[in-house]
């Protein structure tokens, strides 16, 4: 049995946590012991006494428990002050967070010890799982959060997105058909607006029943996008490659210039792939900002502002796989559940996953055979 650690996130606005007390008690029922920082749950809302009470141990800093824990859970990747504290037993189980710049992962890929990337795990149907359910919960909540800023306190219309009796609904533009973007159409058109998903591979949607009144469905171009904007009151950008870091779809600040003072940009796209020409990251704590009149939201951890709803979705997504690693260690955990092969990202230095060599241009290491050599 390999000790867990479920860390305390320790970049700025990161309210959410690794493992729920309910997922640690499963643990624990195992004869699993765990490690959890203290305060590591408390911006979730599960208090220190709430481990306890499932059976985990508490430790007063990150550096005891990565001393005293082999399989370490995170939300956030290991930060270069945590990768000083990694040696080649460790096993980090968390996001990698694939962004425009590859160094930070380069930077990640040369630490010590194994690592799986939470974004890489597949099944065996082909469906990412915990990806899957971050990003349901990050459409549902992209219509939440612009239904606020289109308020004039925001620097909005004004308007209503389901419109009122008189009155005429919002238009929302979608760019993107991953999940988000699907999950954002779908939950726009259930509060009345007017919307349309235009995706840059039009023949993946085919498999997805979305058709109905209110909701329009098409190809991504540059001459529909022109055509939408004037009369966009909000545009969502939910672009993501998650394969490869190259990207076809741009929007110019010309086209942005269409858009009509108080339309609102909400580019969930910001950090892993530029899309939008005068979009740039932004906080939880400073979310928006005006720019030619047009209000911008581009906050790209936006699940972070329902800490408590994402770590328990979290959780309960990662937990097969963590009681798997903890009960088998790396090898004979990937030979139980091959699933765990998807999302080996880097072992002992080493490129593992063939996206992630091919993103970063590293060599590729087949896992297999690094068993073998005994490395």
């Amino acid at each position: 049995m390999l000790t867990v650690g479920v860390l305390r996130e320790v970049k700025n606005f990161e309210n959410r946590v690794a493992l729920c007390p309910e997922m640690v008690a499963k643990l624990t029922a195992e004869g699993i012991p765990v490690i959890v920082e203290r305060g590591a749950g408390e911006k979730s809302g599960f208090d220190n006494d709430a481990y306890l009470a499932a059976g985990a141990e508490l430790q007063a800093s990150a550096e005891k428990v990565f001393k005293n824990a082999r399989l370490l859970l995170k939300i956030q990747p290991v930060t270069p002050d945590e990768a000083d504290l990694l040696t080649d037993e460790h096993i980090v189980f968390s996001f990698l967070n694939f962004s425009q710049n590859n160094e930070r992962i380069l930077r990640i890929a040369k630490m010590p010890g194994t690592y799986f990337s939470v974004e890489l795990l597949m099944d065996e149907n082909g469906v990412h799982p915990v990806l899957k359910a971050i990003s349901e919960l990050a459409g549902k909540m992209a219509i939440h959060v612009a239904a606020n800023l289109l308020s004039v306190t925001h620097g909005g219309k004004g308007i209503l997105i389901g419109g009122a009796q008189g009155t005429a609904p919002a238009n929302i533009l979608i760019i993107g058909s991953g999940l988000v973007g699907r999950v954002s159409a779908v939950q726009a058109w259930g509060t009345g607006a007017n919307v349309t998903l235009l995706s840059a591979k039009p023949e993946s949607l085919k498999e997805y029943d979305l058709g109905r009144d209110g909701l329009s469905v098409g190809a991504f171009s540059t001459e529909k996008v022109n055509q939408l904007l004037p009369d966009t009151d909000v545009l969502i950008v939910a672009v993501h490659a998650l394969r490869t870091s190259k990207n076809e779809i741009t929007i110019s600040k010309e086209q942005i210039s269409l858009l009509k003072p108080g339309s609102l940009v909400m580019d969930l796209s910001v950090e892993s792939t530029a899309v939008i020409e005068t979009s740039h990251v932004t906080s939880v704590a400073q979310p928006t900002y005006i720019s030619e009149g047009i209000v911008y939201y581009c906050v790209p951890n936006i699940t972070s502002t329902i800490p408590v709803t994402t770590s328990m979705v979290y959780s309960r997504n990662i937990f097969p796989h963590v009681l798997t690693l903890a009960k088998y260690g790396v090898q004979s955990a990937i030979k139980r559940s091959p699933e765990l092969l998807s999302a080996i990202a880097f072992y002992k230095g080493k490129a593992t996953s063939r996206s992630l060599s091919e993103r970063t241009g590293m060599t590729f290491y087949n896992i297999f055979e690094l068993f073998d050599l005994n490395l």
